[in-house]
């Protein structure tokens, strides 16, 4: 019966697995047969992932930038989120902070979440762990030093990382965040309508939707953001920092971690 309904339970839709949780309940889910081994697509305390979407039916949305600041893409996407009153994610790589610090206090004024992608933007896949230590902690270390709280959440440069590097970042502390839409923009061949209508086609609610706003940013990046956040709202969903959208969770991963035996 275990096994049977583990391979029924991986095999259904995000948006199917979300409903079953979000309506039955963990109480309801036990009732239908659901075991703490079945949740293993999920991120989990003993066992580190990358979130890769929030776990929730309220119609919320996380909109988050890679790679920044540019003194170029920075401020203009900035000012679209402060205009729009849309708290947004800024995942920041610290040897592009300490060429431009002003950024990053613009950034922490206007109230969006700072978050690491560390300091020198080093893929973590097969760097031995003393490694991964001194990547994480020098970028903390560069985004304290500018005013930014300690970062909790982590974006792993190129989304690549192996078992050594979730190990670490989780016994760090941090929180490894993907992305559920790719809008592709650092590509720099898609246009902004492109970009805006692959994500009104894959949109979820506890989505997390990756820009860019580093060198690989363009007019088609600011020009997608402008367009989308209007075209969500519209949508009825609302804008949270990834921080706050993981308080949406209906099931605590902290806690679906320590069910497993």
């Amino acid at each position: 019966m275990l096994k049977s309904f583990d391979a029924l339970w991986r095999g259904w839709r995000p948006a199917l697995r979300r409903a079953v949780l979000c309506t039955a309940g963990m109480a309801g889910a036990l009732a239908l047969g659901w075991s703490p081994r079945s949740h293993a697509a999920l991120a989990t305390s003993r066992t580190p992932g990358v979130i890769r979407q929030v776990i929730t039916s309220k119609k919320v949305v996380a909109l988050t930038f890679d790679d920044g600041p540019t003194r170029r893409w920075t401020p203009q996407i900035l000012a679209i989120l402060t205009h729009d009153k849309v708290p947004a994610t800024f995942f920041v790589v610290g040897s592009h902070a300490l060429r431009h610090p002003t950024l990053i206090q613009d950034e922490v004024r206007a109230g969006m979440e700072i978050a690491s992608h560390g300091s020198r933007h080093l893929v973590l896949r097969g760097k031995d762990a003393a490694t991964i230590r001194r990547e994480v902690e020098e970028n903390a270390a560069i985004l304290k030093s500018l005013g930014a709280p300690a970062p909790t959440l982590y974006r792993l440069p190129a989304g690549q990382s192996d078992r050594t590097a979730l190990t670490v970042l989780h016994q760090m502390g941090y929180q490894v965040i993907g992305w559920t839409i790719d809008t592709r923009d650092w590509r720099r061949r898609y246009s902004a309508q492109q970009m805006v209508d692959l994500v009104l086609k894959q949109i979820e609610p506890g989505s997390i939707i990756i820009f860019h706003d580093g060198p690989n940013s363009s007019d088609q990046t600011v020009a997608a953001v402008r367009a989308l956040i209007p075209a969500l709202r519209e949508r009825g969903y609302q804008f949270l920092t990834v921080s706050q959208m993981l308080k949406e969770e209906v099931l605590n991963r902290d806690r679906l971690g320590d069910l497993v035996p």
